[in-house]
């Protein structure tokens, strides 16, 4: 299992307007794909936030091929999608994960 992760920190000014566009547009979106099994929506707790607001979104995908599905055929349009809404308000990396272990 692997998680792909996206940490954005975005502006104040628009961080409401920016959660809300990835909670309704972005995220279902995404989820819309078909290759990942769920998803966590996170802010970051205790860090600074002089420059904005820093969130984690994360995906479950079951597997590196079905991950490089997904960049591939989908990845490009989803950050072209959130670039020109958000162009010059955010600062974002992605990571992927390998799940060594996890529990209930």
């Amino acid at each position: 299992m692997l998680l792909y992760n996206i940490t954005n920190k975005i502006e104040h000014g628009i961080h409401e307007d920016w959660v809300s566009w990835m909670q309704q547009s972005y995220i279902p979106h995404v989820m819309e794909s078909g290759v990942f099994e769920d998803y966590k929506f996170s802010r970051l707790l205790g860090v600074d936030e002089t420059d904005g607001v820093t969130y984690a979104l994360q995906f479950t995908v079951s597997s590196r091929p079905a991950f490089d599905i997904y960049q591939e055929k989908f990845a490009f349009d989803h950050q072209q999608m959130h670039d020109r809404r958000f162009k010059g308000n955010f600062v974002s990396f992605r990571s992927v994960l390998d799940v060594v272990d996890h529990g209930q």
